[in-house]
């Protein structure tokens, strides 16, 4: 007999392995959501850096080094961005709907699942949270096209775009 600490319940089904795959998934698209900002946050704060100041060498190794820090939180790096409050808000929901499907979602889901889980509301919960994300995914999306001069995508194709992202991590 082993103590209740460990988990004993390793059951599989098909059912269990359609919930994990929408687990999954929402990590993916969390997780794009994330390096985006990551990403934007690193290339405007080179790009500011080096129109403000000429370097030397050790300067520029610095001023890489501070940008491209793993240490920046998804928080500091989406207010780096210094956007209107609207688009601000945006990307701050979506940090919080980032967070609360990496660290809160699966809580409580040890062994198999299928005993511990209500399908309809967990499905209308990460249905809720991808939406949230899927927004700030088409808002850092664009801010990354206006940086890099690409065009933007029309707001027919971006609010598909978000439809096709929920469905692509709920579905069957």
């Amino acid at each position: 007999m082993t103590p209740d600490i460990f988990i004993e319940n390793f059951e599989r089904t098909e059912h269990s392995d359609y919930l994990h795959g929408v687990i999954g998934r929402s990590l993916i698209i969390a997780t794009r959501f994330d390096s985006m900002c990551v990403n934007l946050s690193i290339a405007t704060g080179l790009k500011n850096e080096i129109i403000l100041r000429k370097f030397t060498e050790e300067d520029f190794d610095a001023v890489v080094n501070k940008a491209t820090s793993k240490f920046r939180s998804l928080n500091d790096r989406i207010k780096s961005f210094k956007q209107p409050k609207e688009i601000s808000l945006i990307l701050h929901r979506a940090r919080v709907a980032r967070n609360e499907v990496a660290h809160s979602l699966t809580i409580g889901f040890e062994g198999c699942i299928d005993i511990n889980v209500d399908e309809v509301r967990f499905i209308s919960e990460v249905s809720d949270l991808i939406s949230i994300i899927a927004d700030g995914d088409i808002v850092i999306s664009s801010l990354m096209s206006v940086f890099n001069n690409e065009p933007i995508l029309s707001s027919k194709y971006l609010s598909g775009y978000k439809n096709k992202v929920v469905n692509w991590v709920v579905e069957q």
